[in-house]
């Protein structure tokens, strides 16, 4: 999907992802691809390979400051960006308990080494969807009338991205007890949702079951990322309260 909505996203296939490649490249003179592109996808980002790891040290710690705040500093060159970040690869699954198998750790071991246990990294990802909840698509799933093209679907969804879908969350949505970081990821990932299955409501008109089922997707993936947490570090991460109510119209 990502490779077919070219060029507002990047893939990043192989290879060792670099400062400059992602951020400012000093010789050049030239912002990276998290600058200029609207999603850098990091595909295949489970599989070991040889030689030197895909991250180094650099590279981790100023995605981190991206993560969390959407700015970048690096050789005197300050730039703000909207871009995602998004981690895909694969992970060994039960096909008949549709589940991880049992012999992972935790959800994020399959991950590189230098990121797996790197829980300042891993607690700035918004969701984790599990891919073996997703069924396969079979040509059943085939649609048979008219679709869009994709680089046409790729402007509808760059306009999307415009638009400030965390406003029907304000009006409606009082969280309780959660942290800083957990509220922004759970807004973030509802505010897509809600951009992709009812990009025609606004806060005045959203039907509170539509808005439901889109916070309680988003509180399940940000808490398979909170539960991993504590699986890696317990005396660092606690149980995360995911409370929240929503007021009436």
């Amino acid at each position: 999907m990502y490779k077919n909505t070219l060029p507002r996203a990047f893939v990043v296939s192989s290879g060792k992802s670099t400062p400059a490649t992602l951020f400012y490249h000093k010789a050049r003179k030239r912002v990276g691809i998290i600058g200029v592109k609207d999603v850098v996808v990091f595909d295949e980002v489970a599989r070991e390979g040889e030689g030197e790891p895909k991250f180094d040290a650099e590279t981790i710690d100023t995605l981190k400051m991206f993560m969390q705040s959407g700015q970048c500093t690096r050789d005197n060159i300050e730039f703000t960006s909207p871009c995602s970040v998004v981690l895909g690869g694969n992970i060994n699954t039960d096909t008949a308990k549709r589940a991880p198998l049992e012999d992972y750790s935790h959800l994020f071991a399959p991950l590189p080494a230098e990121l797996r246990h790197d829980t300042a990294f891993l607690d700035r990802i918004h969701a984790y969807l599990p891919g073996w909840e997703i069924p396969k698509i079979a040509p059943e799933n085939y649609a048979t009338g008219y679709g869009f093209i994709p680089d046409y679907l790729a402007e509808i969804f760059r306009l999307l991205r415009r638009r400030n879908f965390q406003t029907h969350l304000v009006a409606r949505i009082v969280f309780e007890g959660m942290t800083g970081r957990n509220q922004d990821a759970i807004q973030k990932t509802t505010a897509g949702l809600l951009k992709l299955l009812y990009p025609h409501r606004t806060p005045e008109n959203i039907e509170p079951e539509e808005l439901q089922f889109c916070l309680e997707l988003a509180v399940e993936m940000r808490r398979r990322v909170t539960d991993q947490l504590r699986v890696i570090a317990p005396k660092e991460f606690t149980h995360a309260a995911f409370t929240f109510h929503m007021n009436g119209r």
